[in-house]
């Protein structure tokens, strides 16, 4: 399926409170259109960080909205792709947008993953087909347009998509509009949230996911995007890039309450109750 208008009707989700939301990320309320669609994606990643700090202090991730809303929003917290792209589904839904999840494979170290490892967000409009993207740490910025062939320019980087032998589309990123390195597969099936319940519970319990290896947090910000693990701090700043390893525990919650403005003592109470 090439074509998302065919996805009419606006799809009935659950009711948040988008003024909260819409204040969370700094953004005024307005119709959709592109331009409104491009302000939300680019102030979510401003706002709201990618990361994976519950799965290391022993909160379990669920997939319901009420849970990664309050998480997000009301507690100003980050998440990994099900929270971020599957909330940002919940506020474009409600909102007004033509819009739906859908299902990436990622690849990574030579091979692809399985179905629903990645959440992504469709949204079609009068200016054409968008792929949306809050939850994978650092990609674009900015909404996809769904067209193959052609070169976007986000900020520094250059992304394009084409289709695989099977007809499946194929999202290509390059740092000089050369060599292309391939991110991720997908199709346009509409998908449900509970559909990545599976995927989501390995993501979080496998000493096979890459999540549970270390804790990381990842921000954009309006200089450059900053990025802790509990090994190392990297600044991308301004152009320039600097690393910091990060010697101890005590260094890694420091760092993460004065950049990413995490409440540290709420982290550690829910890894000891």
């Amino acid at each position: 399926m090439s074509d998302l208008n065919y996805f009419q009707t606006r799809p009935k989700v659950p009711p948040i409170d988008t003024d909260l939301y819409l204040k969370r990320i700094g953004v005024q309320k307005d119709e959709p259109s592109l331009a409104f669609l491009k302000k939300i994606h680019r102030a979510h990643l401003l706002q709201i960080p990618f990361e994976n700090l519950d799965i290391h202090y022993q909160r379990k991730i669920i997939l319901d909205i009420n849970s990664i809303y309050d998480k997000i929003i009301r507690h100003r917290r980050g998440g990994f792709c099900y929270e971020l792209n599957g909330l940002l589904y919940h506020l474009l839904a409600r909102l007004g947008f033509r819009a739906f999840l859908g299902s990436a494979r990622v690849f990574q170290d030579g091979s692809i993953s399985p179905e629903f490892d990645h959440m992504v967000v469709f949204v079609s409009l009068d200016e054409g087909n968008f792929l949306c993207d809050v939850g994978f740490g650092e990609l674009f910025s900015e909404p996809k347009r769904l067209v193959t062939g052609d070169v976007q320019l986000d900020y520094t980087r250059y992304f394009r998509f084409e289709h695989n032998p099977d007809g499946e589309w194929l999202l290509r990123k390059s740092n000089d509009n050369s060599l292309y390195e391939s991110i991720y597969v997908f199709t346009l099936q509409p998908r449900q949230m509970i559909e990545f319940l599976p995927r989501c519970n390995f993501h979080q319990e496998s000493d096979q996911s890459h999540f549970t290896k270390q804790k990381l947090i990842t921000q954009l910000f309006s200089e450059g995007r900053i990025t802790l693990t509990d090994r190392k701090i990297k600044r991308s700043l301004y152009g320039e890039q600097k690393e910091l390893e990060i010697l101890n525990e005590d260094e890694f919650l420091a760092q993460l309450q004065e950049i990413f403005k995490i409440n540290v003592r709420s982290l550690l109470r829910q890894k000891f109750n």
